[in-house]
């Protein structure tokens, strides 16, 4: 027989997960609040995004559907779709500030002097 997570394990494997320095630094580059004001946003966001995606993730849960599939349960065929998009979307542009973030750091570690 297999073993089940709990949803206390699930919710310190996607925590962990959605807790990188990337994602703080990439912060400082938007809305540059100083240390207090901005580990307190992080903070605050995490909290929000958390429980939203808990919501999200009972309802999967439950009915034994992936995300996108769940979507389809309150927003029919094309409003899951239009999740998937958003999701492809966000991809995409993570992918940039993530490149965008190693040449930084490769910048730095090189002394490349390029301006970026």
């Amino acid at each position: 027989m297999q073993r089940q997570t709990t949803i206390i394990e699930n919710s310190m494997i996607w925590c962990g997960a959605g807790i990188s320095i990337a994602e703080i630094l990439t912060g400082t580059y938007l809305a540059p609040l100083g240390f207090t004001k901005g580990i307190a946003v992080i903070i605050l966001g995490h909290i929000i995004g958390c429980f939203l995606l808990f919501l999200a993730g009972i309802i999967g849960g439950q009915q034994r559907l992936s995300s996108m599939n769940a979507a389809k349960i309150s927003f029919g065929q094309n409003g899951s779709k239009f999740f998937a998009l958003l999701n492809v979307l966000q991809l995409i542009g993570w992918t940039g500030i993530m490149i965008y973030d190693g040449a930084l750091a490769a910048n730095g570690v090189w002394h490349l002097n390029q301006a970026l």
